[in-house]
């Protein structure tokens, strides 16, 4: 019994079809609307953008603020200032 070409596709497209339907459902992906899907990997993609944005500005500030302290000491170890009368 020998199998055509067309067979062998159309074989192998129902395989392939089962094989990714039955990993996104392994994933916990319901695909039967694809829409549904696609909204939830946009918002997906929108949150770890944002969570990334959240990290730089984090970073940037951080960075800002070691700055402007390293710059204070300086400016106070110019000016000769240091600890205020009295102190310990």
């Amino acid at each position: 019994m020998e199998i055509d070409d067309e067979r062998v596709r159309t074989i192998a497209r129902e395989a392939a079809k089962e094989a990714v339907r039955e990993t996104l459902i392994a994933l916990g992906i319901d695909a039967a609307d694809p829409r549904e899907v696609q909204a939830d990997m946009q918002h997906l993609r929108d949150w770890r953008l944002s969570v990334a944005a959240v990290k730089r500005q984090g970073i940037v500030s951080a960075v800002g603020l070691l700055t402007v302290g390293m710059l204070g000491l300086v400016w106070m170890a110019i000016r000769g200032g240091g600890l205020p009368p009295g102190g310990p």
